[in-house]
């Protein structure tokens, strides 16, 4: 039996330590992201709400009952009379209630109106749900590809480290040679404990960014700990002209161009709704009541048809519409305001895409060329014709131009999210 326990406590130990040595990709993070986020999550009740709107807006077609009761126990009756010299003492307990149902015939729309707008709510809220999520996403992109740069970053340091120290012998052995002076010595030294230092520094931004994208993917800070991800290589540069899409028609998928349209939908409904409010109104309704007031029982039913026309209200009415056309316009405005600032949105992304890609290929060249430049100093040290220092300029000559392509692989990554986001390309590209 214990050794039964025992097998089963080790087979969860090793599954936890599997689990918990899981490296994310990229595409891990946002699936993540897409479930347990809190702003998606918010977003979704944000939606849910919507539907509650629109079900209670549904409800104003049926009809309103009420139902009402009444009982009282006077000290003293409250009606007496005199009848032929015999005092008659009535009304002294009652009850009395009733249940009355109203059925609204015509609200100039109101109704039918109130209702298509809930039902825009609805739709609207959707929209903006897939606004929240792209952000969310692109957000969890450029997060994960902060970590990559660096993490990225850290292994320069340590391949820094790796040739400061194995210049460190060399020049030790230069020094006991007596080819070199001791104060080479201490120059390289100097430049291990800047790196040692910088290499600290990175540690702890890596753990701050650790945290940053398990918040961001709604993960546990806990989590942190065996929180690792898949850092891609930066072979995948690929030129921007293919993503590249005709702005002009896919912008009208884009969900901020939907509630541009929804918006003035939306203005054109409140404006008949406003205009509902100064037409006159039908209703019809039926009341059925009781009451033992003559010590009697009664029942009596009753039907009956009411229109209401607001007349004292016309006046100020006529204003208010007046005013609501005006928002109208304003929403039209907006429309069309909206359509060029998403165009020159997408044509923004479209010049930092290119950018980005142009200065990838620069800090590419720029590291080739580091690299010939350590290597002849590194010669003109063995053959006594420079001085350590150069040699340590050049060390930090070529880490400065890695860490520039690194930046450069980063922001080519994360303007060609936002560029596939801002041209809805995102859910498309496999790329």
């Amino acid at each position: 039996m214990k050794l039964r326990i025992i097998i089963a406590l080790l087979a969860i130990t090793i599954s936890n330590n599997l689990f918990s040595q899981k490296k994310y990709t990229l595409d891990d993070c946002k699936k993540i992201a897409e479930a347990h986020n809190i702003n998606l999550k918010n977003s979704d009740l944000d939606v849910l709400s919507a539907a509650q709107t629109s079900k209670e807006a549904y409800t104003k077609y049926f009809p309103e009952i009420k139902a009402s009761a009444f009982g009282f126990n006077n000290s003293r009756s409250v009606v007496s009379m005199d009848i032929g010299g015999i005092q008659v003492n009535t009304l002294k307990s009652g009850v009395t209630g009733g249940i009355t149902a109203i059925q609204p015939i015509y609200t100039g729309g109101n109704i039918s109106n109130s209702n298509k707008l809930a039902k825009l709510g609805e739709e609207v809220s959707k929209y903006q749900r897939e606004i929240t999520n792209n952000d969310v996403l692109l957000e969890t992109e450029k997060s994960f590809w902060l970590l990559t740069s660096l993490m990225d970053k850290l292994k320069t340091i340590q391949t820094v480290e790796n040739h400061l120290n194995a210049l460190l012998k060399k020049v030790e052995s230069a020094v006991a040679a007596g080819t070199t002076i001791t104060n080479d010595i201490l120059k390289v030294k100097l430049k291990i404990n800047e790196t040692t230092a910088l290499k600290s520094k990175t540690t702890n931004a890596i753990t701050l960014c650790k945290m940053n994208l398990c918040q961001q993917i709604g993960l546990s800070l806990d989590s942190v700990q065996t929180f690792e991800i898949v850092a891609p290589d930066f072979a995948s540069i690929e030129s921007p002209a293919a993503y590249y899409v005709l702005h002009e028609s896919v912008m009208y998928d884009k969900p901020e161009y939907k509630l541009l349209d929804k918006g003035v939908t939306a203005s054109k409904l409140e404006t008949k709704i406003k205009q509902s409010q100064y037409l006159p109104t039908v209703s019809i309704g039926a009341n059925y009541g009781y009451d033992n007031f003559s010590d009697h029982n009664h029942m009596n039913g009753i039907i009956f048809a009411t229109v209401s026309v607001p007349l004292s209200d016309l006046w100020g009415g006529s204003y208010a519409i007046k005013r609501q056309k005006i928002k109208e316009q304003i929403a039209y405005n907006k429309y069309e305001q909206g359509k060029q600032l998403l165009l020159l949105e997408m044509k923004q992304a479209q010049n930092d895409f290119d950018e980005s890609y142009r200065q990838v290929n620069i800090a590419k060249s720029a590291i080739a060329q580091s690299i010939e430049n350590l290597r002849l100093y590194n010669n003109y040290l063995t053959a006594g014709t420079t001085e350590i220092s150069q040699v340590l300029d050049a060390e930090s000559m070529l880490s400065q131009s890695q860490n520039n392509y690194t930046d450069a692989c980063i922001n080519y990554y994360i303007y060609k999210a936002k560029y596939l986001q801002v041209t809805n390309s995102h859910r498309t590209s496999n790329r």
